[in-house]
């Protein structure tokens, strides 16, 4: 037992001597607790081939503490985008979203920094340190959910006055996902700064709150559609059907309280080598009571055929349908939310 111990403190002595030979080990690496003491700090020491390696390990590290959802989080912000790009102020003439919302990047969301990076020389290896100073990080947190919130405010109250159900949807759909994103800032204030959980309370009920209004606002809205024009197989209007069902909305037959009037073109010519080319156009309206909600045109490319004009309709209705589904119900989508 004693030569195990002997030899233990020898393997340690030996290792300091190397580190102090080499005459650039950090302090933080010998005893990361003295520079970083948990109670200021959430630290870890990362390591690598290259500095870059060593310093995504030490940042994977440090986000551990916050379990964080990077996927779900870099949904919510594309959403969000999408949103905010899809005239936002069309809805509401008061509310205004800037890129301030957005989280940037990695660094920004959690409020990281790194010590100088250390080269073990004899190892061949780096090491870095990630760090967050815990009332730094606070305040930061702190000034971003209150900027947030009151977006969120400011939306839930424009929709409550918004007579238009579909477009109070829209309203709380931005709100909906802003709030994503700011309960994910609440998770992080509330690790760097534990006592400060109480605190947000309220802005976490709020938000539940406006998730569900919108949830329960958007699936009572329904659909029927309408489509006319030069489409004897009624692929068209099976199309629109399907890609408000797969979003989530309800399609009828029967009367409903919004109406999605489609009207099809098909230009046709025939050249003097017997071609025959097709070109496709839509126009769509989403309608409540005669009035227009949402609208999207659509020209499409021309497609031609040697065999008959058929085979040319049948191509321009499939490049339609492609087009449909990539870009009219992406941005009904985008303005509504899924």
């Amino acid at each position: 037992m004693i030569r195990r111990i002997t030899a233990f403190l020898l393997t340690g002595f030996l290792f300091l001597v190397s580190l102090a030979a080499q005459g650039k080990a950090p302090a933080w690496y010998l005893d990361k607790e003295t520079q970083y003491p948990g109670r200021s700090f959430i630290a870890a020491i990362g390591e690598g081939n290259t500095r870059t390696e060593a310093e995504a390990a030490a940042a994977a590290l440090v986000s551990l503490f916050f379990n964080t959802t990077t996927e779900i989080r870099n949904e919510a912000i594309r959403e969000f985008n999408e949103a905010v790009q899809n005239n936002t102020t069309e809805f509401s003439k008061k509310t205004y979203i800037t890129e301030s919302a957005v989280i940037k990047s990695e660094e920004e969301f959690l409020g990281l920094r790194f010590a100088n990076p250390w080269q073990d020389q004899n190892r061949r290896t780096w090491a870095a340190l990630a760090y967050i100073d815990r009332n730094e990080a606070a305040g930061i947190y702190a000034s971003r959910i209150a900027a947030n919130m009151a977006a969120v405010n400011a939306l839930a109250q424009d929709a409550d006055r918004e007579g238009e159900v579909l477009y109070a949807c829209a309203l709380l759909y931005r709100a909906s996902v802003l709030g994503e994103m700011t309960e994910e800032y609440i998770k992080n204030a509330v690790t760097v700064d534990p006592a400060s959980a109480e605190r947000y309370r309220a802005h976490s009920s709020k938000i539940q709150a406006v998730q569900s209004g919108y949830r329960a606002k958007r699936s009572a809205l329904s659909f029927s559609v309408d489509l006319r024009g030069p489409d004897n197989t009624g692929r068209i209007g099976r199309k629109l059907s399907s890609l408000l069902e797969n979003a989530g909305y309800a399609v009828s037959q029967g009367r409903t309280a919004y109406t999605l009037q489609a009207r099809l073109s098909m230009e046709q010519e025939t050249t003097g080598g017997g071609t025959h080319f097709v070109t496709p156009g839509i126009t769509i309206r989403i309608d409540r009571e005669g009035k227009t909600l949402f609208s999207y045109n659509k020209t499409g490319e021309r497609s031609g055929s040697r065999s008959s004009m058929n085979t040319a309709v049948t191509r321009a209705l499939m490049e339609l349908e492609a087009d449909l589904e990539q870009h009219f119900i992406t941005q009904f989508t985008a303005m509504l939310g899924r």
